[in-house]
């Protein structure tokens, strides 16, 4: 299915809302929702190379798609958020587009369902 061809483990989303569908797919509306603003808050804080905020958003981003199954793009916002809080920007250029395709891809097989 499309959800698991991008990486969304529907099995722990799922068991993160108690196996209840209904619920699941809330979740995954609301994380598309929010997704365009959540995008474009964490490119703005690269371009201007805030990153201690940088840090915080993508914490926020790997908590919220840990809880859809989005467990690649979870631990590439993890690693991130680390950087982030390290200050390392070489990190973070290298990986900071990655995360921002991955993101995208994950919301476009959202948008799908």
């Amino acid at each position: 299915d499309l959800l698991s061809q991008y990486g969304i483990n529907v099995q722990m989303g799922l068991d993160y809302c108690c196996g209840e569908e209904e619920f699941y797919l809330e979740m995954l509306r609301m994380y598309y929702d929010q997704s365009v603003e959540k995008r474009e808050e964490i490119i703005f804080l690269y371009e201007t190379e805030n990153w201690e905020d940088y840090a915080v958003k993508v914490h926020a981003l790997k908590s919220t798609s840990l809880t859809i199954g989005a467990e690649e793009l979870s631990e590439r916002a993890k690693a991130l958020e680390q950087a982030g809080k390290k200050e390392d920007v070489a990190f973070i250029r290298e990986n900071h587009a990655e995360l921002v395709r991955m993101h995208e891809e994950v919301c476009r097989s959202i948008a799908g369902l």
